[in-house]
């Protein structure tokens, strides 16, 4: 179970709201700095002149509130503080006030409280506010002796008995260097009950886009990766969208290391520093730093759990399994050269272990929640690219056929209205689920491709929001080849019957709208190379309740 809400005292709250009476307040939605002064946050001890220039997060929300976060100190991307290790060293220890309230302007607050700054976790602040109504909006704003941080906004989760639609913004792969945020911009005025991120929030590299080269490659100090996150928050777009929406971060892998599994990564040693840091205790500080800059409350007794669930009314339980740190190491050497791999469908083989698998079995099969959405980093469906057969990536849920067809089947029996929405590719696909990952007619040969036999649900992936896609040249080519891109498309859609919908060129992000009736996918397009690029629906698509099959919408 997550740990309890914090028990910070709440002293003084009480003669807070008594000094309301001699305060001057601004009339409810106005956009005029909030000035209300309270004894939390009017008293001494506070820190003094704080700076918050990585704003502020309201994470994994309930019915009843989030966990609230902001961190105090300089924004990212000082290469001289992250090799001395300075940053870390100077943060702030003390005390801020929160302040929580249903009105823009924080006047009539439900919450007036002192929070504790972390100077061991990188000045951080992570606060669980319980208490709340459920399905309303609420304010907040962290402040100190002389400095406030931007006012945030979040929604707590719907009632249990609600029946209302839901509404939810997705994101992906967001490479710093790669390409402009005008993504989230946008996606900071959609109008949406939380934004989920489907893993790759920061990367240890990524190869030089517009906005230079990454200084700061491949990481092996706690500093160092504490300023990735630091640095991709210098984004006022960033720092807008979570502004304005409850946020779910899932992690995959590159807030690590790419493809890396229980046993290791695949892929070779950049450094012999890397080599001399090694793998354990490079990723304790990258697990580390992740949940410092991430609003998301630990579990008691199981500090490095990531997956949870959570119901939104009667329409949604939301699933968010963990596909990394529990996975068996890739198939075959994790080879990307499209190889015939038998070891891919080998029993036993696992990627999300025994104990989060009867968890995520548990849960999908005894849901009455109208919609089971699952958050997924890796691909389900399956992906053919040659005539024999060949799959894609090992990397993916194509290297572990097995335990894929035992939750499709699973699935396919025992759940309704089984809904996914998946990250890591960088290209944008939708599609339908059969129980063995395969639909009826895909090309099978040297790699073994079992067709299915039934449907248990559909699938959409979300485009990165700027990591090089395949009209990028990827990773391994500087060309772009929008051209060679669409061939591919096509040529992805007739080797898999399952496959609705492909888009190997654009970016963006998705959005979700389901009801009683019906679930609906969006695609929308942001151009990564123009700060100020506008927003498209590049396609729109739907899923009957009941049907697991796919239209036009």
């Amino acid at each position: 179970m997550p740990v309890p809400p914090s028990t910070v005292s709440r002293r003084a709250f009480l003669a807070g709201i008594s000094a309301l009476g001699g305060a001057v307040l601004l009339p409810a939605g106005a956009h005029a700095s909030p000035v209300l002064r309270q004894a939390p946050d009017a008293g001494p001890g506070l820190i003094r002149n704080p700076e918050f220039a990585n704003g502020v997060m309201a994470g994994v929300p309930r019915t009843d509130g989030a966990t609230l976060w902001t961190r105090v100190g300089a924004g990212g991307g000082n290469s001289s503080s992250v090799s001395t290790g300075s940053a870390g060293s100077s943060a702030p220890s003390g005390e801020l006030a929160l302040i929580v309230s249903e009105r823009e302007d924080l006047s009539s607050p439900v919450i007036a409280e002192r929070v504790q700054v972390a100077s061991d976790a990188d000045g951080t602040v992570h606060f669980d506010v319980a208490g709340l109504a459920p399905g309303e909006a609420y304010y907040y704003q962290f402040r100190g002796d002389g400095g406030e941080s931007p006012v945030g906004r979040f929604k707590t989760l719907r009632p249990a008995d609600s029946n209302e639609p839901v509404r939810i913004g997705w994101f992906t792969c967001q490479g710093f260097e790669d390409g402009y945020y005008a993504a989230h911009r946008h996606l900071a005025a959609e109008d949406l009950d939380f934004v989920v991120c489907l893993g790759d929030y920061v990367y240890e590299f990524t190869k030089p886009g517009v906005r230079g080269v990454e200084s700061n490659a491949f990481p092996q100090t706690i500093e160092a990766m504490r300023d990735k996150y630091r640095r991709y928050r210098t984004d006022a777009n960033l720092r807008a969208m979570h502004a304005n929406h409850a946020f779910i971060p899932l992690w995959d892998d590159h807030e690590f290391r790419n493809n890396y599994s229980t046993e290791g990564w695949t892929f070779p040693v950049i450094s012999p520093i890397e080599g001399a840091v090694g793998f354990e205790q490079k990723k304790q500080w990258a697990w580390q730093s992740w949940f410092e800059h991430m609003p998301v409350p630990r579990f008691a007794g199981d500090p490095t759990r990531t997956y949870r669930s959570l119901r939104v009314g009667r329409t949604v339980e939301l699933f968010a399994p963990d596909t990394r740190q529990y996975r068996d190491k890739q198939a075959c050497g994790d080879s990307l050269d499209h190889i015939v791999c038998a070891d891919a469908d080998a029993p036993g083989r696992t990627m999300l272990g025994a104990q989060q698998k009867q968890w995520f079995l548990n849960g999908l099969t005894t849901s009455d929640a109208r919609w089971k959405v699952v958050a997924n980093p890796n691909m389900m469906m399956g992906m053919v690219v040659e005539d024999q057969g060949t799959r894609a990536y090992m990397d993916t849920w194509d290297g572990y056929g097995a335990e894929r067809s035992e939750i499709l089947s699973a699935a396919a029996q025992s759940v309704d209205n089984l809904l996914l929405v998946t990250g890591d590719d960088h290209d944008g696909w939708a599609g339908e689920l059969w129980d063995t990952g395969f639909a009826p007619g895909t090309p099978s040969g040297a790699q073994v491709n079992a067709p299915g036999t039934r449907r248990a649900g559909v699938e959409f992936v979300v485009p990165s929001v700027t990591s090089a896609n395949t009209a990028d040249g990827g990773y391994t080519s500087s060309a772009a080849d929008p051209d060679g891109a669409r061939a591919e498309e096509a040529s992805r859609v007739a080797k898999n019957p399952h496959i609705k919908h492909a888009d190997m060129v654009a970016h963006g992000y998705g959005i979700l709208d389901v009801d009683s009736a019906e679930a609906r996918f969006a695609f929308r397009a942001v151009d990564k190379l123009n700060p100020d690029a506008g927003v498209e629906t590049s396609k729109a698509m739907r899923v009957g309740a009941g049907t697991s099959m796919l239209d036009n919408a």
